[in-house]
Order: C-alpha cells, then sequence, then structure tokens
C-alpha cells in the first residue's frame, strides 16, 4: 500500500536522481547515479525506469542514462520564470567589468541560497558560480544578506530552525554542488550565536562582506536589492579570490554594488520575483 508519507518520499528521491544531472553532465552511468544522489542501486534502478517511462530521463549508449524530452519544456517554462530582463544581464556584465569580479543574483530557498542570474569575472582565476547552483545560506555574504531580511524578533528562531535542518541532513542539501542532498556525508554544526550576529552586523551595515567562509582564498560581498515591502529578498554580491578583496577594492565595491542594485530594482528581476 502507498502511503502518502511514502510517496512524497519517493518524489523526493526522484528529485535527486535527476538534481545529478548539470550542463556538464547529460549523460550518467547507473554507477555515477547511485554515488550522486546516495540512494541504494537497487532505488536508482527502479527509479530510473520509472523517470524512463515519464520522459523525464531516456537510456543511451553503453548503458548511461540521459535527460529526456519531456524536460525540454521543463527547461523552457524555467528559463521563462528565472531569466532576467536583458537590462538587468547587462547592467551586471557592466558591474563584473568595473569591478573585475564575477557577479551573482541570489534568492533563498530553504537552507541554501540559490543562483538565479551570474556574469563571469573577465579573470582567468575568478570565483566560478553558474546559475541554478546551491549554496549554504548560513555561510557567505549574500546568506547574511539574505537572512536579514529575518524580522530581529523572528531570527533567534529562525537561525535555531536553520541549524536543526542542516544538523539533520549533513551538509550534502547545500554544498554547492547542486548534484543532489547526498553530495558531502559531514553533519556540519551551525554556531547559532555566531551567524546571528553576522545577520544583524549585515543587518545594521547594510552589507556583508566574506573571507573564506565557504572556500579558503575565497571573498565575497554582497547588498540587497531594493524591492517592495513583502517582496521575496534578493541579494546582488560580488565574488573573488581574497587577495583582490584589499580594504581600498571592497570600498569600491560597496560603491559600485549599491549603485548597481539600485538599478537593478529598476530594471527588474525575473518574472517569478515580481
Amino acid at each position: 500500500m502507498v502511503t502518502e508519507a511514502s510517496g512524497v518520499r519517493a518524489v523526493s528521491r526522484a528529485l535527486d536522481v535527476l538534481q545529478a544531472f548539470t550542463p556538464e553532465r547529460t549523460s550518467l552511468s547507473i554507477g555515477e547515479l547511485v554515488k550522486a544522489s546516495g540512494l541504494p542501486r537497487t532505488t536508482v534502478l527502479r527509479l530510473v525506469e520509472t523517470l524512463v517511462a515519464e520522459r523525464m530521463l531516456q537510456h543511451v549508449a553503453d548503458g548511461r542514462v540521459a535527460v529526456g524530452t519531456r524536460l525540454i519544456r521543463w527547461g523552457a517554462f524555467a528559463a521563462a520564470a528565472w531569466t532576467v530582463p536583458e537590462a538587468t544581464a547587462a547592467r551586471m556584465a557592466e558591474l563584473a567589468a568595473e569591478t573585475g569580479e564575477t557577479v551573482s543574483l541570489y534568492v533563498r530557498s530553504g537552507t541554501t541560497r540559490v543562483v538565479v542570474a551570474q556574469s563571469p569575472s573577465p579573470h582567468s582565476l575568478r570565483h566560478v558560480v553558474q546559475v541554478g547552483d546551491e549554496l549554504p545560506l548560513w555561510k557567505g555574504a549574500a546568506g547574511m544578506v539574505l537572512l536579514s531580511s529575518v524580522a530581529p524578533e523572528a531570527l533567534g528562531a529562525e537561525v535555531a530552525a536553520l541549524a536543526s535542518v542542516v544538523a539533520g541532513s549533513g551538509a550534502g542539501a547545500a554544498s554547492g554542488t547542486g548534484a543532489g542532498s547526498a553530495v558531502g556525508s559531514a553533519v556540519e554544526v551551525v554556531d547559532e550565536e555566531a551567524l546571528v550576529a553576522r545577520v544583524e552586523q549585515a543587518r545594521a551595515a547594510g552589507w556583508s562582506l566574506s573571507h573564506g567562509v565557504r572556500e579558503p582564498g575565497n571573498s565575497g560581498m554582497a547588498v540587497r536589492v531594493p524591492g517592495r515591502d513583502g517582496a521575496q529578498p534578493v541579494a546582488l554580491a560580488l565574488g573573488g579570490p581574497t587577495s583582490r578583496f584589499g580594504d581600498e577594492a571592497t570600498a569600491r565595491f560597496l560603491g559600485a554594488l549599491q549603485a548597481a542594485s539600485s538599478d537593478i530594482a529598476r530594471t527588474g528581476l525575473p518574472p517569478a520575483l515580481d
């Protein structure tokens, strides 16, 4: 008998399998799917056959599995909902050229912050993120800015709930790979007091700066994109090597970020955020 709980679990596991695919990895072996999803091989085999029957996946040469034709439609309406207006993309590219660093727009999704738009640094040594990447909400400047939208009186409870989820699921769900909830196995502990302090600092300043928090040698700076009351918060961030984030550079970056965020508030966000 299929219960509601087992049905929800099956959907969640099917999504774990689909999450293993990326623009760089459009076909995978069963072994690779098992490793990426963290699910038993028998479960992966069963889910693959179901997803193939639904045309979400398809069998290809050498026993590999690739994305199926039904995802063409899903990808099209996802792009329509989440692509930023041309003027916003152009303003982000201008900011990347001005600062020399990678520019990203983030929104919150549960315990992660998701890249919804990105413009790369012109340097060969740069911060690399892709649209759709899921990064830990509790780490990095953009996460602090997004969490600063939580009302001060509710922040402690929000951080405690986030810490509980992270401790219960391990670090994989927000490992930054976008490859599914099983990537990474170490259980991470969120320092609630320190996180609340960093968020309150971001709230007071209106911006946040981080060095080596998520990845050694990488720094980030973020501000919130102005929006109407009640709108989903959006963070505009710069990311790059810590060696390029000295005091003089960060002072310049902050002014450039604030100007660009005001412009982007006018040029517009993805339709899904309107």
